[in-house]
This record gives structure tokens, C-alpha cells and sequence, in this order.
């Protein structure tokens, strides 16, 4: 299976979460900053992203969302993953997944890689869809314990839907 990561992150923990990925499904890890490019050959292609504020992509998503507008993803499976603060910031929880996921679906994407929403504790979200998180949500700040058995589930997850 080729994969590959594409991520955003300011201090450092989405970026942690990539490479920990990266190493786990042998994938190439790269900043968004420098593009999605040369995509034919991958089986999936994974984004990354914190939420800052109430709700805002991390930077340099901010800078480049648009370029998944002229990337065509059709065929593609896509998963996304990102860190947020569920109890600080509790209606607007990983949003960047959401906006992310909106984004690669409108360039002919797939998603995969659903998440239960059920051991969170956040009141909304744009990364909810019926009642399902479209990506790996991880809250480092106030469940940090969970984030090594959420990613690995979510890695089986992947793998069984590929």
C-alpha cells in the first residue's frame, strides 16, 4: 500500500502525529507547505491538521486549502486526521477535519476512516456527520492517554478499509 501524508501544524503536535503515522504505515510525511503533488500512484492519502481558535484551519491549510480545488482526488481514498482542545474550544472541536474532508470530497475524494464519538466530550463539531467523526480526533491536551490506542485502532481502520 503507498501512502501519503500531507500535515499542518504550528507547535509541533499534528507534525508528532504525522510522523508516528508515517512510521507506522511506511508512508512519506510532507508539510503541506510545499504542495500535494504526484498522487497517481498512491492508494491513500492522508491530512492533517490542528484547529486553532474557534474553528480555523492551522496556518499553512489556511494558505493552501484552495489547492485541493485544482487537485483531481477522483479514485482517491482520503483519511484526516488533526488535534484540537474539546473542552476549551468544545463547539468547534477539530473543525479542521471537517473543512479538510469538505474540501478533498468536492475534489472527488473518498473518506474513510470514520471515527465513534464516543469516549469525546465536545457539543459540536464540523468534523461530526451523522454522528461520526470523519477522521482520527485527538485531544492531546485533555486526553492524551488515549491517543496511542485511537491511532492504532484508527491505522486497523484504514487498513480495512483500503
Amino acid at each position: 500500500m503507498k501512502v501519503r501524508i500531507y500535515y499542518g501544524s504550528t507547535i509541533g503536535d499534528t507534525e508528532s502525529i504525522a510522523q508516528i503515522l508515517g512510521g507506522k504505515l511506511e508512508a512519506e510525511v510532507v508539510p503541506i507547505s510545499q504542495g500535494v503533488k504526484n498522487i497517481d500512484c498512491l492508494d491513500l492519502i492522508l491530512f492533517g491538521s490542528s484547529t486553532w481558535g474557534y474553528g480555523e484551519l492551522q496556518d499553512d491549510w489556511s494558505d493552501r486549502i484552495e489547492i485541493l480545488k485544482d487537485v483531481n482526488l477522483s479514485g482517491k481514498k482520503i483519511g484526516v486526521f488533526g488535534t484540537g482542545d474539546q473542552e476549551s474550544y468544545g463547539d468547534t472541536f477539530c473543525d479542521a477535519l471537517g473543512i479538510i474532508a469538505k474540501a478533498a470530497r468536492d475534489a472527488g475524494g473518498e473518506i474513510i476512516g470514520m471515527t465513534s464519538r464516543e469516549s469525546y466530550s465536545f457539543s459540536d463539531s464540523k468534523a461530526l456527520e451523522n454522528d461520526q467523526l470523519v477522521g482520527l480526533a485527538l485531544d492531546i491536551n485533555n486526553q492524551d492517554n488515549l491517543t496511542s490506542s485511537r491511532i492504532e485502532e484508527w491505522i486497523d481502520q484504514l487498513k480495512k478499509e483500503i
